[in-house]
């Protein structure tokens, strides 16, 4: 497959994985029917940044270089904070704050170590 494909799967994830989040944090966990659709959502993204991530790793022989293994770390904190909104151990704004600074992180690790995904 064509790695254009793999980089635009790995953006439609990042997409879904956020609108995951969000939704998440403007619904009530004490109710589980109005929890599973975004909890849904959020691991769809979760997969689909995962598959893309490694398609587009081996498709172009990278290996593992600390960027990506840093990525990964990344994503495992995205993955995560789902625990953090049910318990509501942060308040929504920090949560908010929180997902933002690790996404802009791992952009721009993507953006800086990658040859494909440069503009």
């Amino acid at each position: 497959m064509d790695p254009g494909i793999y980089k635009i799967i790995h953006f439609v994830g990042l997409i879904v994985l956020f609108l995951g989040i969000g939704s998440l944090i403007t619904t009530d966990p004490k109710k589980p029917a109005s929890f599973r659709l975004p909890a849904m959502i959020h691991g769809i993204g979760l997969l689909l940044i995962l598959v893309s991530g490694f398609g587009l790793q081996a498709k172009l022989k990278l290996g593992f270089p600390v960027w990506m293994i840093s990525k990964l770390v990344i994503l495992l904190a995205l993955g995560g904070s789902i625990a953090l909104i049910k318990r509501k151990v942060l308040p929504p704004a920090a949560i908010y704050f929180l997902a933002i600074v690790l996404g802009g992180i791992a952009a721009y690790l993507g953006f800086s170590n990658s040859m494909l995904l440069r503009p």
